[in-house]
């Protein structure tokens, strides 16, 4: 019988980072992916032309960056929830990545539902007291959504 692992992945940030508590490795974690979101965050201001992006950077990171940790272990706790279903209904060779290069299959949803995430709450709660429009917001929200998403857990990891 083999012994079947869980894996998640994110894009900057994985889940499995709790397991290497405590580490080195969230010194560079954190800030890459406060880094990422810093400039995602003023390109997509640049490129809608909004006005005032500094301050509007200054009002909205911290709230951009914590949604976007909760929207990723949102998607991861769905990911992992979807693979430990299919894994109990199906032939659990499906979910080796060895024999089956589409064992990812099932992070879909949760890419979707962080990318989701990231879009609603970052609309309402980053962006809900800026000084822009609220198209305005809907469109930066859905830029962030977009470049921020963890399509990392995606790729399968192979052994």
């Amino acid at each position: 019988m083999k012994r079947h692992t869980i894996r998640l992945y994110n894009l900057i940030f994985p889940i499995w980072i709790f397991w290497m508590v405590p580490s080195l490795l969230w010194l560079l974690l954190l800030p890459a992916n406060f880094l990422w979101d810093s400039l995602v965050l003023l390109a997509a201001a640049g490129w809608l032309r909004l006005q005032g992006k500094k301050e509007l950077w200054k009002r909205s990171i911290v709230k951009v960056w914590l949604i976007g940790f909760a929207a990723d272990f949102a998607g991861a706790a769905l990911s992992l929830a979807l693979m430990l279903l299919l894994n109990t209904l199906l032939d659990s060779h499906i979910f080796e990545p060895y024999h089956f290069p589409g064992a990812t299959l099932h992070a879909i949803p949760g890419v979707c539902l962080a990318g989701w995430l990231i879009w609603r709450l970052n609309r309402r709660y980053s962006f809900g007291q800026a000084d822009i429009s609220e198209a305005m917001a809907g469109r930066l929200s859905l830029l962030l959504a977009v470049f921020t998403a963890p399509y990392l857990m995606l790729l399968p990891m192979y052994h």
